[in-house]
């Protein structure tokens, strides 16, 4: 049991945290909304219109939080919950968040990939639903493949093949589902995997403290970022769960257990850029060398270099699978890996103010007493194992946001800050750490913090959860009205013309085997040559900032150059009575 003094100052550390974190949330909520509305920057946009209305409302809540706090009466207490009470409410908890995923899938996200990260990731997954990592490209479109996928797209020699530029694991989970007819099961499963996941670890790191292992659940199943992003096709509940599962196998400390972390490592160094599970990893690696464990750091470095080394050969591999001459093939290797890392480092002034914004973005997305807790965690150890975890877990935030802000400060769509997704459960342990020392080891808990930790669930499942739920549907609607719109023209070709349409090349989908119509195809990468050769053809449509408009789509300026390009085209296309307008009707 922890002495008095130690609970009162952890008590005292986490009015703290939570102070400073309520006025930080009010000054930047002010700022937000008073920021310009109407960016084109769609982090700019998402703070002013969806995180300031949230960070506002999330100081008011921590306020609240601190005077119930600092009302506290000593003798006001909880008993202590029995481990089968925990696993209990864990399958409780696995069932209630797996039941909102399900039902947001179709209701809030209309089981769409708004992005184009999340298409391509279901582009691959029909790819490999057939058995196949690239689809062949049939030669007649093979002159056309810039135009029928221009984003996101690996460049394969002559265009024979197409497939995205990501890693394939992510793609291949989502596969099985799709073999199943039921693609939206791939995130509810991996979420039920994290939760189980995590409370495997916490009942680990704290045997006689079930009740943490409960408060870890409670402040990752409440957050708004994990369940909406486990509605979507993103990898990142992927990296959550697999971060988790490969913890819970790391800290069981045994011989079978690190060989399936192993395995765990690979899938998920494979789920879409390799960098990620490494940075979560590498700190615990290093405990080890610290510990003096050498044999089992070697096994975790080769492994890591074995699996790293893998994933960057990864194309080579499969293109010379396909009979890709190896002169063509290996430009895909090693050297084509750091090109393209070179090409994402971004050492401008801006990326402190894209990482601000992504971290507000986070806060305004978690249950609201998460990092005040966190903060707790961290700065209140005591014993050695535990604060060894917690700096481990802590070290992997560090390095991802400092990745992060080297190489993509950016994030550009996504619900809460994505690439800490992985992270969550790392927040939720600190937490659960900050929980132990905020009550003290006795049988008995003080009510305050576990009515703030009650309060804090209650908030973001009846008020926050709604709320961004509601942002979320009212931005991902128009863009899968738009999509349908395309998809039920009666054309055999739809030309998307994205001038001044907000994201509008993201509209160009088309089946990775071709198979179906209309073939969809982006304006600004023809040329007056190919767009002859379509209008002879078939029948061709154009869908244009007025069907967008009609859709509820959001139209901002484009640049100058672009709009004369597609003018010039648009007045090719109807000196060929090329073109007729997409049908549309707002849903």
């Amino acid at each position: 049991m922890f002495p008095p003094e130690q609970t009162l100052a952890a008590r005292n550390s986490l009015t703290a945290a939570m102070t400073v974190i309520a006025g930080a949330a009010f000054g930047c909520a002010l700022a937000g909304l008073i920021s310009d509305r109407n960016s084109v920057l769609i982090s700019s946009y998402f703070f002013a219109v969806q995180d300031a209305p949230v960070l506002l409302l999330l100081g008011l809540f921590l306020a609240v939080l601190v005077t119930l706090l600092k009302r506290d009466v000593a003798k006001s207490a909880i008993g202590a919950i029995e481990p089968r009470r925990a696993m209990h409410f864990a399958w409780i908890a696995v069932a209630i968040g797996c039941c909102i995923i399900w039902a947001g899938s179709f209701l809030v996200y209309r089981n769409f990939g708004l992005s184009m990260d999340e298409f391509m990731a279901e582009f691959d997954a029909g790819i490999i639903a057939t058995g196949k990592l690239v689809a062949a490209v049939a030669p007649d479109w093979r002159a056309y493949v810039p135009a029928l996928q221009p984003i996101f797209r690996l460049e394969l020699p002559d265009n024979a093949y197409w497939s995205s530029a990501y890693l394939p694991m992510n793609a291949a989970i989502r596969a099985v589902f799709v073999l199943f007819g039921a693609p939206a099961l791939e995130g509810v499963v991996l979420a039920a995997i994290a939760i189980i996941a995590l409370f495997g670890v916490a009942r680990r790191l704290w045997p006689d403290r079930p009740d943490a292992a409960v408060v870890a659940i409670i402040l990752l199943v409440c957050s708004s970022q994990f369940l909406i992003t486990a509605m979507t096709p993103y990898a990142m509940t992927a990296h959550l769960a697999l971060n988790m599962a490969w913890l819970w196998l790391f800290l069981r400390d045994t011989r079978a257990a690190h060989v399936l972390a192993a395995g765990v490592a690979f899938v998920a160094c494979g789920l879409h850029q390799v960098v990620f599970h490494p940075l979560f990893a590498a700190p615990f690696v290093v405990s080890l060398l610290l510990a003096r464990r050498w044999k089992l750091a070697a096994h975790y470095i080769t492994v890591y270099g074995v699996i790293g080394l893998f994933w960057i050969l990864y194309w080579t591999f499969v293109l010379r699978a396909v009979s890709v001459p190896v002169a063509q093939s290996a430009d895909l290797g090693m050297l084509h890996f750091f090109a393209h890392v070179a090409t994402l480092v971004d050492l401008s002034p801006a990326g402190f103010f894209f990482m601000g914004v992504n971290l507000l973005r986070f806060l305004a997305w978690q249950t609201p007493i998460l990092i005040p807790l966190a903060v707790v965690g961290l700065l209140a150890g005591h014993e050695q194992n535990q604060n060894r975890t917690n700096l481990a877990l802590a070290a992997g935030i560090a390095l991802t946001l400092a990745a992060m802000l080297v190489l993509m400060p950016y994030q550009g769509h996504g619900w809460g800050y994505r690439y800490l997704h992985g992270f969550l459960g790392s927040l939720a342990l600190i937490a659960a750490q900050g929980w132990i020392w905020v009550t003290g080891r006795g049988t008995q808990a003080s009510r305050a913090p576990a009515l703030a930790v009650l309060l804090s669930a209650l908030g973001s499942l009846f008020v926050l959860l709604p709320w961004q739920a509601y942002q979320v549907h009212a931005f991902v609607n128009p863009y899968a009205s738009a999509v349908a719109a395309i998809e039920h023209s009666g054309a055999e070709v739809v030309i998307v013309d994205p001038t001044d349409i907000w994201f509008g090349e993201d509209l160009v989908r088309n089946d990775p085997f071709l198979r179906t119509a209309p073939k969809v195809l982006s304006l600004p990468r023809l040329d007056e040559t190919r767009l002859s050769e379509l209008c002879r053809r078939g029948d061709v449509a154009i869908f244009d900032r007025e069907d967008a408009q009609r859709l509820g789509m959001r139209i901002v300026q484009s640049q100058p150059d672009m709009v004369n390009q597609d003018r010039k085209l648009r007045t090719a296309a109807r000196s060929l009575g090329c073109g007729r307008p997409v049908s549309v009707s707002r849903s």
